[in-house]
């Protein structure tokens, strides 16, 4: 259950573009929010000398910081979400992870854009440090300069599923939000299309190739056919989607197609006959695709081999 939401902010409005979907999502499971931001520093550097010399520089970043974020607060307790707020200092991805950790947050939400304090630290960088290190769900949009602002309706969750139960791991909490937030849950499995060479090294039939593309689609549709029966209920409709081609660039096409769609997946797995790494693909879409992306990264359980 989705009961705290952890957002990083570093006082741009490429940075805020995450905020309304954590609003949706707050909104519809009654979730609280922390915001959170980093003064670049060194964490535990209290005490020495080279803390003395910076300290009034530190304190006058952390009144800012506090002010900035007080003025978000506003803005969000305005619309009924409860709200706190946190400066810390350090490095950006580890203090996110690290607040993330100590107050047991369900889910941390970052823009994987925007730049902030001192140094200037890109948010894109800090954005991909922290997928790859936290084990919480991780909220990321990538906004352009002209859309500085997101839209806060949100009309499907999609969840891309490979056939392994690595990339299942996802599904709790995309029937959460999809139920949470009364929206379909689109099952989204691609269909990868294979060079015709690799499939009939002889080139002998170009029927025989279509005759195994047809095979993997209706391989796909079964399977998830299969997952949206254990699912659907009256008030919970489930979609069920295949297509062919690469699984990075059909998700985001779909999503980029439906808009309001917020793209739930896990980290790890292995997908189609060519074995392409879920993880791969979760990047690319969350980091590189400018849709909306919840990344769930799978218990250590399921991700040893069997």
């Amino acid at each position: 259950m989705l009961q705290h939401i952890l957002v990083g902010l570093d006082g741009s409005p490429l940075a805020e573009s995450i905020l309304p979907y954590v609003g949706t999502i707050a909104k519809a499971l009654a979730a609280r929010v922390t915001l959170l931001h980093v003064i670049p520093g060194v964490a535990d550097w209290h005490g020495s000398d080279f803390y003395q010399f910076f300290s009034p520089l530190i304190k006058q970043e952390e009144t800012k910081a506090y002010g900035y974020l007080q003025r978000v607060t506003d803005r969000l307790v305005a619309t009924g979400l409860t709200v706190q707020s946190r400066v810390v200092v350090g490095d950006a991805a580890t203090e996110i992870r690290k607040t993330g950790e100590q107050t047991k947050v369900d889910l941390i939400s970052l823009a994987t854009h925007g730049r902030s304090g001192v140094r200037r630290w890109v948010y894109g960088s800090v954005a991909e440090k922290v997928l790859h290190t936290t084990h919480t769900p991780l909220l990321l949009i990538r906004p352009t300069e002209e859309q500085t602002v997101a839209s806060s309706r949100l009309t499907h969750v999609v969840l891309p599923l490979d056939g392994s139960p690595i990339a299942e791991t996802a599904l709790p909490m995309a029937v959460e939000l999809a139920q949470q937030c009364r929206v379909p849950l689109v099952l989204f499995r691609v269909v990868e299309v294979l060079p015709l060479t690799f499939v009939d090294p002889m080139s002998m039939s170009g029927s025989h190739y279509q005759a195994i593309l047809d095979g993997l689609e209706q391989a796909a549709r079964d399977y998830l056919h299969q997952v949206a029966t254990t699912l659907r209920r009256d008030d919970f409709p489930v979609e069920v989607v295949t297509p062919m081609g690469g699984p990075a660039g059909k998700i985001v096409s779909y999503a980029h197609n439906h808009p309001g769609s917020l793209v739930v997946m896990a980290t790890h797995g292995r997908t189609g006959v060519s074995e392409v790494v879920l993880g791969s693909v979760a990047r690319e879409v969350a980091l590189e695709g400018n849709t909306p992306t919840l990344v769930v990264r799978p218990p250590a359980a399921v991700l040893k081999p069997q």
